[in-house]
C-alpha cells in the first residue's frame, strides 16, 4: 500500500457544498417541495459552518429566489444549467501537494435521456482549478464514483457500460485503468448490479455504497423478501463481501436496511429512494427520508457508526425529479 501524492477528495473531509438553483423547475406543481429540500439542506449546512455555492442563471434575480430566506452568505456562480444534478457533471476534485486539481470527464445525462449540453460544458468554466488531464470521450458521472482519501474507489460497471454505449467494454476498462494509474489508487473495485426501482442513472453507486470514513463503508441492504429491491440488495451484499475480503484497507461494511416502508410511489410510479443517497461533510451527515419512514429514521440514525452530527430531511420533492440529496450537491 502506498501513500498517495494524488488523491481524490473524499466527501467526508469536505467543508464546501455546491448546488444548482432549481430555476428550471419553478413551474412544476411540486416545486414547493423541491424548494423546501434546498432550504432545509442549506440551513443545516449553514448551522454546521459548511461553505455553500449556488449556480444560478445568468439573468438570476435574487429578490425573486428563495436564497434570501436562508439568512446567510452563499457564493453565487452564474451559469445556465440544464438540470440540478450537479453531482454528476461537476468535475471530480483531487489533491496534489496540498492543492486542488480537477479531473474533467464527459456527461451525457445517463445515456442522452435528457438535455445535457450546457451541463457537460460547465466543467470548462471552472478556472479556479488547475487540470493536468481530462477524460474527453468518457462518461464518468460523479454519482457513480465513491472513494476514500486512502485511495480506495468503488464504481458500478453496469452503469459505466450503459452510459458509455458508444464505447466498447475494453475502452471502458482502459479508461478506468488510466485513472487508477494517474491518481495512483491503492484499490479500484467494481460492482456489477442493476439499478434500484425508479433509478434512471443505470445504477449509480451513491444509491448503493458509501464511505463514511477512511476504512468503513455502508451499503444498501434488505431482509424483506417482499421489498421491490430485495434481489438487488442481496446481490450487492454478495459482491461487497468479496471486495471486503480482497481489500487491504476496507475494514468493515455496515448494512443500511430497507423494506416496504422505504418505497416511494407518486402517481403510481416508483421513485429511487435510498438511505444511501445522503450528504456527508467534515462534521455532519444528512439523510434523506420520506413520510412513510420519517418517524423510525429519527431513532435509526443514531445507530450509524459515525461521530458526525446526524440529520434527516424529507426528500420527496427531488425524488419525483428522479434524484436525491447527494445527487443535487457536490462536495468540493
Amino acid at each position: 500500500m502506498t501513500m498517495l501524492d494524488n488523491k481524490l477528495f473524499a466527501d467526508y473531509e469536505s467543508n464546501h457544498i455546491v448546488m444548482t438553483y432549481p430555476s428550471m423547475h419553478v413551474e412544476l406543481e411540486y416545486y414547493k417541495k423541491i424548494k423546501h429540500v434546498y432550504i432545509n439542506l442549506s440551513k443545516i449546512l449553514s448551522h454546521n459552518k459548511i461553505l455553500q455555492s449556488f449556480i444560478v442563471p445568468k439573468d438570476f434575480k435574487e429578490s425573486k429566489s428563495f436564497l434570501h430566506e436562508l439568512n446567510q452568505h452563499v457564493n453565487i456562480i452564474k451559469y445556465d444549467c440544464d438540470d440540478i444534478w450537479i453531482r454528476d457533471y461537476y468535475p471530480k476534485i483531487y489533491l496534489k501537494n496540498g492543492s486542488k486539481y480537477k479531473l474533467d470527464f464527459d456527461y451525457n445525462a445517463y445515456g442522452e435521456k435528457y438535455p445535457f449540453r450546457k451541463d457537460d460544458y460547465f466543467k470548462y468554466t471552472l478556472d479556479q482549478y488547475n487540470t493536468e488531464f481530462d477524460l474527453s470521450g468518457f462518461v464518468l458521472e460523479g454519482g457513480n464514483l465513491e472513494f476514500s482519501k486512502r485511495g480506495v474507489a468503488i464504481s458500478n460497471s453496469r452503469c459505466l457500460k450503459k452510459n458509455n454505449y458508444k464505447c466498447s467494454v475494453q475502452d471502458v476498462l482502459d479508461k478506468l485503468l488510466f485513472i487508477k494509474n494517474k491518481l495512483s489508487f491503492n484499490e479500484l473495485h467494481m460492482i456489477e448490479v442493476g439499478n434500484i426501482q425508479g433509478d434512471d442513472t443505470n445504477g449509480h453507486i451513491d444509491n448503493l455504497v458509501r464511505f463514511i470514513d477512511d476504512e468503513n463503508i455502508v451499503y444498501f441492504a434488505s431482509n424483506d423478501k417482499q421489498y421491490i429491491n430485495f434481489d438487488i440488495a442481496k446481490e450487492l451484499e454478495h459482491q461487497l463481501l468479496i471486495i471486503k475480503r480482497k481489500s487491504k484497507i476496507i475494514k468493515n461494511i455496515f448494512p443500511i436496511f430497507h423494506n416496504e416502508e422505504d418505497t416511494f410511489i407518486y402517481n403510481d410510479n416508483y421513485y429511487p429512494y435510498s438511505k444511501l443517497n445522503f450528504v456527508i461533510t467534515s462534521n455532519c451527515i444528512i439523510f434523506p427520508s420520506i413520510k412513510k419512514n420519517q418517524s423510525y429514521l429519527s431513532n435509526w440514525i443514531e445507530k450509524i457508526a459515525s461521530s458526525k452530527k446526524k440529520y434527516i430531511i424529507n426528500c420527496e420533492g427531488i425524488l419525483i425529479e428522479n434524484g436525491g440529496l447527494h445527487c443535487l450537491s457536490a462536495n468540493i
